[in-house]
């Protein structure tokens, strides 16, 4: 962890794209307005699953607003349990439940 981790980021400044933080042995980042996580800033970045739809074809996300605050958003998720976010697709590496 560099010196620069050790410094505190405001809510808005987490709100820009491609902004990384701390939050305790987490790596956080803004990847295009969405919350990815890797434990302790290693493998793959993962988008944090807050639940499933009933049908289980939709999976509820975190996307960060204009403001820093983190707000839901349902993506899709196919049958080969990949989510679609921003029309690219995510397999299982790359998000946590």
């Amino acid at each position: 962890m560099s010196q620069l981790d050790l410094i505190p980021m405001t809510e808005t400044e987490k709100a820009k794209p491609g902004a990384q933080w701390w939050a305790g042995e987490y790596q956080c980042r803004n990847f295009g307005g969405y919350y990815q996580v890797r434990e302790q800033g290693r493998g793959d970045w993962q988008f944090v699953i807050y639940g499933f739809g009933f049908d289980d074809t939709t999976a509820s996300i975190y996307r960060i607003r204009e403001d820093g605050s983190l707000v839901h958003e349902d993506v899709p998720i196919d049958g080969r349990d990949r989510l679609t976010v921003n029309g690219r697709k995510y397999g299982r590496d790359n998000w946590r439940h």
